[in-house]
């Protein structure tokens, strides 16, 4: 074999050499693009789940807000309610009391007279029967307290 046949091997080698080079730029610059995308995906679900996750708190926040509000709301209602149903009820008291009648009369006005005369193993009509008789009777007894 003659030099020149070894010659051509080398000179192969370096068709190789220099083309896995630029295989191997090729390959890095690739790799390194890859990589940018990946940043900027990373980056773009990243700011995604960011502004979720700051919309999340905010609807959040309105939330509490508005059950506060109602709550609130609510609860002066009530407190109102509760004032005037308290005035009501004065209001009626002192007008119950300053009636012009008995004692009894009034005792008749809170009982209800239609009930059953029996309940249990109790008789009531006799009771009732002596209410009856006192109502409207300026001399009746127990009436000391007017």
């Amino acid at each position: 074999m003659s030099d020149d046949a070894f010659s051509d091997v080398g000179s192969e080698d370096r068709y190789v050499a220099s083309d896995s080079s630029s295989v191997a730029e090729e390959s890095k610059e690739i790799m390194n693009n890859w990589k940018k995308r990946r940043e900027l995906e990373i980056e773009e679900r990243d700011r995604v789940e960011e502004e979720a996750k700051r919309k999340l708190q905010e609807e959040a926040e309105q939330h509490i807000n508005d059950f506060y509000d109602v709550y609130n709301k609510k609860k002066q209602h009530q407190l109102e309610q509760s004032k005037a149903e308290a005035e009501q009820f004065l209001k009626e008291r002192e007008e119950f009391f300053n009636q012009d009648n008995t004692l009894w009369d009034r005792v008749l006005q809170l009982i209800n007279v239609d009930d059953a005369d029996q309940i249990g193993d109790r008789d009531r009509s006799k009771f009732k029967e002596i209410l009856l008789k006192l109502q409207g009777d300026k001399n009746a007894p127990g009436l000391s307290d007017k």
